[in-house]
């Protein structure tokens, strides 16, 4: 399952990216962030597209090119299972900006340069993330 390689290639990230963070990765984080807010008023595959690069700035913010070509790698499948996971859980049903407080906490960590906490938040949303995925399977 995608969420298995993430929990192992984002988590890793996350903390990296609170180690190494620059002015312009706290920048794009807090863009990619906002993007991701802006994009709950849209459809899922805009609001898909908006969870993934805040991702990636995560990623990209760990400055690990190992890192970032392994997450480039599967975004493709991700972005589709996710766009499938909203469909058929109807998810943003009720909260469109569903995550909204883990993301805000993971930019948060990696911003303040909290690596253990970074790794948390992210750990936190995509074992939600997983759990979804195993009780509709």
């Amino acid at each position: 399952m995608h969420d298995e390689v993430r929990l192992g290639v984002e988590v890793h990230a996350a903390r990296l990216a609170a180690q190494r963070r620059r002015p312009e990765d706290v920048t794009a984080l807090r863009a990619a962030l906002d993007g991701r807010r802006a994009a709950s008023d849209a459809d899922d595959t805009a609001f898909v597209d908006a969870d993934i690069a805040l991702h990636a700035a995560v990623v990209a913010a760990a400055r690990n090119p190992v890192l970032t070509a392994l997450f480039a790698e599967f975004t493709p499948v991700l972005r589709e299972a996710l766009i499938d996971l909203l469909s058929l859980t109807g998810l943003r049903e009720n909260h469109p900006g569903h995550g909204d407080e883990t993301h805000t906490a993971l930019v948060e960590a990696v911003t303040d340069g909290v690596p253990d906490v970074a790794a948390s938040a992210l750990r936190t949303d995509l074992e939600a993330t997983l759990k979804l995925l195993r009780e509709r399977s």
